[in-house]
């Protein structure tokens, strides 16, 4: 896999990934209004560059911390709350350089219960974490 560096636009958080194999585009109203397109890593994959100057972000069903720099605004990457281990940590795939929609596939959630996407693609859009599952 080819290692990727990403960056908030002012550069105050860095950090470098494996390129991911898929990002996820979350239509609920905190991932559509800061441009989240995310994808994840266990914890210890992701190589910051020094602590990232962020300040964080906690709504809703308070299980994700999202993290923004301090200085430019940009959305960075999300944490979980009770920091377990199995719990992976996303970051902004459109932070990274490199990274090529040709490669990576793209996968929608439906968190903002509206099937409404600025994205396109061929797979079928998860359900929301709060719609009931599919009738058998």
């Amino acid at each position: 896999m080819t290692k990727l560096q990403g960056s908030c636009h002012c550069g105050a958080v860095r950090f470098e990934v494996e390129e991911p194999e898929w990002v996820m585009d979350c239509n609920c109203s905190r991932c559509r209004l800061y441009g989240g397109l995310w994808a994840y890593y266990p914890e210890n994959e992701v190589e910051f560059a020094g602590a990232p100057d962020t300040f964080t972000y906690v709504w809703g069903d308070r299980m994700l911390e999202f993290h923004t720099c301090r200085t430019c605004g940009c959305a960075t990457h999300s944490t979980n709350v009770d920091k377990s281990d199995n719990y992976p940590m996303a970051v902004n795939a459109r932070l990274l350089r490199g990274i090529s929609p040709k490669r990576t596939r793209l996968v929608q959630k439906n968190n903002g219960n509206d099937m409404v996407f600025w994205t396109h693609t061929e797979s079928p859009v998860l359900p929301s974490h709060d719609e009931p599952p599919p009738a058998k």
